[in-house]
């Protein structure tokens, strides 16, 4: 499929009663991009597209296709392809029926919709002679997305956009429709807006990623840059770095802050932040970490704090630990290890001053924490 289109939201804006669902939401897409909308529920990325899709009229602003506005024209005729979060197959209707569905409505010949149905069943791996006489209800959850996906391409649409559309699966088959997913769009080059709440499909798949919140848009950036310099708070805590540290500003040397814990010990760190960072000494700001990256085996040689350990998950790669402070109690870490550390032992751990993190201080983003067990108490 060689279709590619250039997107520009300018703008856009919905209003439900008193409620601003999206605010100002302003986005250049270029041609056959992929572009992933991030954030919790509630956030107002399946508002953005379904405002986008055409199944929700705008309040403001405008969409430019190919630099033409399309705010005004109906859904079904916008030429876009949606995949919705419950796949909406038809039951009665079989494989290729659904898949035809789409492209009888567009009285083409028989010769042509026949070769679209082939192609689009075998883009998404499903065998048109084993599969295509097979109703919706004996297909399994991933053979049901491929199939939601297939009608969809079928069409061959200006724009791909996709809502959601793993969460109904387990893990294993988003993992495995998360590859399909990426090998499509490698291979149509379409371009494609995908909804999620996942962080890791977002980092997967994306040429670019916007983190939302509260129906405007906090960052727009490439996957390396959101996971690597998220730009507030917000964005951070989304990102996974859930380690909170309140330090106070000593001086500046550089690219690199040093700061002072609230116990006494001075750290190097650095800010991402885009707002205004012109600290001064004894300025209070909170240094964040992902847990990952604070590491207690191996041993940062810079960055060092001491704790008691607390509780101990194992996560595959990795152990896990949360750590009490030494002198706060109050304040606690999550560390990552290559051993398993015994609890209510003393333990060490640091971090690259790099991937220590200076935000303001802001109440309203609430500290995240992953949850944890105790380990068992080794045997003596």
């Amino acid at each position: 499929m060689a279709t590619k289109t250039k997107l520009h939201l300018r703008g856009m804006s919905r209003v439900f009663g008193a409620t601003k669902a999206l605010s100002d939401f302003n986005l250049e897409i270029s041609d056959g991009m992929f572009v992933s909308l991030l954030g919790p529920s509630g956030c107002g990325k399946s508002t953005a597209l379904n405002c986008i899709a055409g199944l929700l009229d705008l309040s403001a602003g405008e969409i430019l296709l190919d630099g033409k506005p399309i705010q005004h024209i109906p859904a079904e005729k916008r030429g876009f392809g949606m995949v919705f979060q419950n796949y909406a197959l038809f039951p009665h209707l079989n494989v290729i029926k659904n898949v035809s569905y789409g492209l009888e409505n567009r009285r083409m010949p028989k010769s042509e919709m026949d070769r679209r149905i082939r192609w689009a069943l075998d883009l998404v791996h499903l065998d048109y002679a084993e599969f295509g006489h097979r109703f919706p209800a004996q297909l399994s959850g991933g053979q049901q997305q491929r199939l939601a996906i297939a009608r969809t391409i079928a069409l061959e649409p200006h724009l791909l956009l996709l809502d959601e559309p793993l969460s109904n699966l387990d893990a294993k088959l988003r993992n495995e429709m998360r590859i399909e997913i990426k090998r499509m769009h490698h291979q149509l080059g379409l371009t494609t807006i995908y909804v999620t709440h996942d962080q890791s499909e977002a980092m997967s798949l994306s040429d670019l990623i916007v983190v939302m919140q509260k129906g405007r848009i906090e960052q727009v950036g490439t996957p390396q840059e959101i996971y690597n310099c998220p730009n507030s708070l917000y964005v951070a805590d989304f990102m996974g770095y859930s380690n909170r540290l309140p330090v106070r500003i000593v001086s500046r040397e550089g690219a690199e802050w040093i700061v002072q814990t609230m116990t006494g010990v001075t750290l190097r760190a650095s800010s991402t932040y885009g707002g205004n960072t012109d600290w001064k000494e004894d300025d209070q700001v909170l240094a964040v970490s992902r847990a990952d990256e604070l590491l207690a085996d191996p041993l940062p040689e810079t960055n060092q704090l001491s704790g008691i350990v607390h509780l101990v998950e194992y996560v595959g790669k990795a152990f896990e630990v949360l750590v009490r402070l030494d002198g706060d109690e109050d304040t606690q870490l999550l560390v990552s290890s290559q051993s398993a550390s015994e609890l209510e032992r003393p333990i060490r751990f640091g971090i690259r001053p790099s991937r220590l993190l200076l935000f303001p201080l802001d109440d309203s983003v609430p500290i995240s924490r992953p949850k944890v067990k105790y380990l068992e108490p080794q045997a003596r």
